[in-house]
């Protein structure tokens, strides 16, 4: 069984650890925080993001963002070329959809705001939504992107509430169950580790929900609106529901594992630190199989969370100092 492992694994994944040691170290991200716009921009022209700038170009935070992100799915792309098996590429492949799916929830936001009036247009992949004046009219628009069924299944959610609430999160259901349909044809010994990764990250999706609701949904979402993504690691649907009803409460009864304790009393005041050690978790479960099990699936998935949050940090870093720097001075 570990020759299979070695042979589907050793050559794409000594690849990636080469491309692991690439990535940024936290010293880098340590001297960004004292230096000005001008500074950082220097900084990154020493590293791989150099080719994100061109010569004498004022770049803006979402031009930037979208190089950024047009960068990582060609990463992506190619890290899928590395691998015979079609589980193991299309799993990978899989994972590139999530900017899909990002881009798509941005576009209905702004959709929604279009339709209440703003001058605004649609950028990008969905810019046909422009022309939209109902749900169901982007139901149809949406055809043949492999979303507009999870908006068609949350359009009577969507106009009992009138918010996108319920049906961003069947966009995100959806595809989280395609994720997991993927895992399921791998090996026992790369489902567990892809499950325990994945079924993490939809627990991080389902508490920033959680704390979403009691922010921004409260009293707005009716207690049968289904607003959770099924398969998460540690945390059952039903107990994230009853914790929308009365977080407080409910939270203190949650059987959930000791290390989710101190993330979950963060809800719903100080989600940007939840998220943090939300991250910090998956991290931990990441370092882990690439000491235990380096010839498994959980290395590239690994390495894409690694760069993704990568790619994050640096595009908060960058916009935040644009508009100190840039805007307001």
């Amino acid at each position: 069984y570990l020759m299979k492992q070695l042979s589907r694994y050793a050559y794409a994944n000594t690849r990636i650890k080469v491309r692991i040691s690439g990535l940024l170290d936290e010293g880098f991200f340590t001297r960004a925080v004292s230096v000005d716009f001008a500074g950082f921009i220097e900084m990154l022209g020493k590293t791989g993001y150099a080719e994100i700038f061109k010569p004498g170009e004022h770049i803006k935070p979402e031009d930037f963002e979208n190089r950024l992100r047009d960068k990582d799915r060609e990463i992506i792309k190619k890290i899928a070329r590395f691998y015979s098996s079609r589980n193991e590429k299309n799993l990978i492949l899989l994972l590139d959809e999530r900017y899909k799916v990002e881009e798509l929830k941005t576009a209905l936001r702004i959709w929604k705001r279009r339709i209440k009036g703003e001058d605004i247009e649609i950028p990008g992949a969905f810019s046909s939504l422009s022309s939209a004046e109902t749900i169901d009219d982007v139901v149809k628009i949406l055809e043949g992107s492999g979303y507009s069924d999870a908006v068609e299944k949350a359009r009577e959610d969507y106009l009992k509430t009138g918010s996108l609430f319920p049906v961003e999160v069947r966009i995100d259901t959806e595809y989280f169950e395609k994720l997991n349909k993927h895992i399921e044809k791998l090996s026992r010994f790369d489902r567990d580790i892809a499950k325990k990764i994945i079924g993490a990250e939809i627990d991080r999706e389902n508490l920033l929900w959680l704390g979403r609701i009691h922010l921004y949904y409260q009293g707005k979402v009716p207690s049968d609106v289904s607003g959770f993504i099924p398969g998460g690691g540690y945390i059952p649907v039903e107990e994230l529901k009853r914790a929308s009803l009365n977080v407080s409460e409910s939270i203190q009864r949650m059987k959930i594992p000791q290390v989710y304790r101190r993330v979950i009393g963060l809800v719903p005041n100080n989600l940007a630190e939840m998220d943090r050690l939300l991250e910090a978790i998956i991290l931990q479960l990441i370092k882990r199989a690439f000491i235990e099990k380096p010839f498994s699936i959980g290395i590239p998935i690994g390495y894409i969370f690694l760069k993704l949050t990568e790619t994050k940090r640096i595009t908060e870093i960058f916009t935040m100092k644009y508009f100190t720097t840039v805007v307001y001075q």
